[in-house]
């Protein structure tokens, strides 16, 4: 970080720069189009056409956020409707059905390119965030690329995820947590296995503990699973073809007959294999003039199904506190409103991250698994 400033006193229009390219990227766009900056030039570090996951599930808070980012779409339409549950042990043996409020699973990709359409938006990919141009106050003016180009900005949105490089840089305290709980997570095109799924989740549990596999239908024609587990109990995976298949193999191994037909339809090629990691709770998501959006201000663990979602509703809110944000004068205001009004919910989806978490890892009981979703 340096000691020059780009900005002016007072500013007729001020420039954002989005940092990450992904959900929370995408829908911070989506909301500065509602506010009086300017339109946004945002950096992401993947080339064009690549993104990180496969699927996810749209909560209805995910899906409130984004019919105010951008009314016009039908988010339901992005994916399969979801509305029931049903928890098994892996030999299929049913322990629990419940209904859900209607959700959508939908592809990530397809999602990408539906919230660029609502962004309208460009993104200069290959160009990962090195470090600042602050000021002595502290104030952001400028962002230097890993390819050694700077972008001047009045405004700075860190929307670069689990592992961000801005939060690195301005909040050099945050922590996240260890990697407890690792995920292979795959998909099958088979209309089939959509059809016999439908609008159900299906998740089937060890009943040793540490060890579930999920299924679900992300369209009428393509299936997205995974498989959890607990990393020190199954050290030797590693993020190969062989691996990975060999490992699903053999957990499942004399499991239900969706599970097996689900791994025998798998092409390991185009699984991966996610290291699952939370942020323990910061007090503060900005620094004068920059904010921390999605996974890069409060990373979750999967078993809320909060991430992507709790980015929306990030973005959402600060649609709202910008609306009338016309001076630099009122960054800090706002966005000291959004770190307060996200504190408490930040808080919560930790803890029950964490909850849901440790009941995984434990054998099953009397009682049923819970369910790894959370509103």
């Amino acid at each position: 970080m340096g000691d020059n400033c780009y900005f002016l006193d007072r500013l007729p229009s001020m420039q954002p720069i989005v940092i990450g390219g992904g959900v929370a990227g995408l829908a911070c766009a989506a909301a500065i189009r509602q506010t009086p900056l300017n339109a946004p030039t945002l950096i992401e570090r993947r080339p064009a056409g690549t993104h990180a996951g496969l699927g996810f599930l749209l909560m209805p808070n995910g899906i409130e956020a984004l019919q105010q980012l951008a009314p016009d779409v039908d988010w339901r339409a992005t994916g399969q409707t979801v509305n029931r549950i049903q928890l098994r042990l892996i030999d299929g043996v049913l322990l629990d059905e419940k209904r859900l409020e209607p959700t959508v699973c939908v592809s990530r990709q397809t999602f990408i390119q539906a919230l660029l359409g609502a962004a309208n938006i460009t993104p200069r990919f290959d160009s990962g965030l090195d470090h600042f141009i602050t000021d002595n106050r502290g104030w952001v003016g400028g962002a230097v690329l890993e390819d050694g180009t700077s972008i001047k900005g009045d405004v700075f949105f860190a929307c670069d995820g689990v592992g961000s490089r801005a939060r690195e840089l301005t909040f050099p305290h945050a922590r996240l947590g260890a990697v407890v709980v690792k995920e292979i997570v795959s998909s099958v095109y088979s209309p089939a296995l959509a059809e016999q799924l439908g609008a159900t989740f299906h998740k089937f549990h060890d009943m040793s503990g540490g060890l579930a596999i999920g299924v679900i239908a992300e369209s009428d024609t393509r299936v997205v699973w995974f498989l959890q587990y607990e990393a020190s109990r199954y050290p030797g995976v590693t993020p190969t073809t062989a691996s990975l298949s060999g490992f699903a193999k053999e957990v499942t191994r004399g499991g239900a007959s969706l599970i097996q037909e689900v791994v025998q339809a798998t092409d390991f090629d185009q699984s991966y294999l996610w290291s699952t990691r939370d942020l323990l709770p910061l007090d503060e998501l900005m620094r004068e003039n920059l904010v921390l959006i999605g996974d890069a201000a409060h990373a979750c663990l999967p078993f809320t199904s909060q991430g992507a979602n709790g980015a929306l509703v990030d973005a959402a809110l600060l649609a709202k506190l910008l609306a009338n944000a016309s001076r630099k004068e009122d960054l800090p205001v706002a966005f000291q409103a959004y770190s307060t009004q996200r504190r408490a919910r930040n808080h919560l989806i930790f803890a029950e991250g964490r909850r849901l978490r440790d009941a995984f890892l434990e054998p099953l009981g009397d009682l049923a698994p819970g369910i790894p979703l959370v509103d």
